[in-house]
């Protein structure tokens, strides 16, 4: 049996993308796991993950976490990615149900670490950026 990942991250950019609260507070759905070039922030990244077994007797299963990454410039301020990290614990933490992970059983979802940071933008530049990192643990199984 193949891996769920796309599938968990197809299913993960789609409730971000339908939860009109995070689509609103960013101007638009800009969840993205590439960004496009000269597009303003604030807005999400979905990032690195990782995947150990979880097999039982009768299921194959999978553990995953999840990076998601939020910027804002620094006008806005750490308040504006603290509130864009608690949008999306809104729509993932413990909402599994709301998550549709193609062909497999989504069993958890919860949010396991976050924080927050400032970072320089290009070398150079006067430009900061607040940065929001959170990271969610999937437990899947087919």
């Amino acid at each position: 049996m193949s891996s769920p990942d796309n599938a968990l991250q197809a299913g993960i950019f789609a409730r971000l993308t339908g939860y009109s609260p995070l689509v609103s507070a960013l101007g638009a759905a800009k969840i993205y796991d590439h960004v496009p070039q000269d597009i303003d922030a604030p807005y999400v990244v979905i990032g690195d993950d990782t995947t150990l077994d979880w097999d039982t007797k009768s299921h194959d299963g999978w553990e995953f976490t999840l990076t998601l990454h939020c910027w804002d410039y620094q006008s806005a301020g750490r308040k504006s990615v603290k509130n864009l990290l608690s949008l999306i614990h809104d729509a993932l933490h413990n909402q599994q149900a709301s998550v549709t992970v193609t062909a497999f059983t989504l069993v958890l979802l919860r949010r396991e670490f976050q924080e927050t940071f400032q970072e320089t933008g290009i070398e150079g530049e006067n430009d900061h950026y607040y940065h929001g990192v959170a990271r969610y643990r999937a437990l899947i199984h087919s």
